[in-house]
């Protein structure tokens, strides 16, 4: 029987935590072809404009959860922003909440956007 395990409290976040953290989990578990990321973000946080067209790494971008608003006057479920397009003049825009997902081809440029009023949890799959 061949598997592996990994938690975010073994591996090291390559963004700092007042931004939130993001967990790369494809060495620890030791996979192959599969790359997955486990992504917090800030209120107000976003990611970096990118694209995987150079090495064919589609993308699947699933809300798993976050935290509410902590103050009374604030309201609303954990979401997540994509913006897809040039990062100046994005051609779309799709807003995710909890338990919703979405795929995203290799060419397509993306930035990932919190702006919700609680940090947003997101696990990233990528695979060529």
């Amino acid at each position: 029987m061949d598997y592996s395990t990994a938690s975010t409290d073994d591996i090291d976040s390559v963004v700092p935590e007042e931004y939130g953290g993001m967990w790369f989990f494809r060495g620890p578990l030791d996979c192959e072809n599969l790359g997955i990321t486990l992504l917090e973000l800030e209120p107000g946080g976003k990611g970096k404009h990118h694209a995987h067209a150079e090495d064919g790494q589609e993308e699947v971008y699933l809300v798993v959860g976050g935290e509410q608003a902590s103050d009374a006057d604030e309201t609303g479920e954990p979401e997540l922003t994509v913006r897809l397009g040039p990062e100046d003049d994005h051609e779309a825009e799709v807003t995710l909440g909890p338990g919703e997902a979405i795929r995203v081809s290799p060419e397509t440029q993306r930035q990932l956007h919190n702006h919700s009023d609680g940090r947003v949890r997101v696990v990233i799959a990528g695979a060529p």
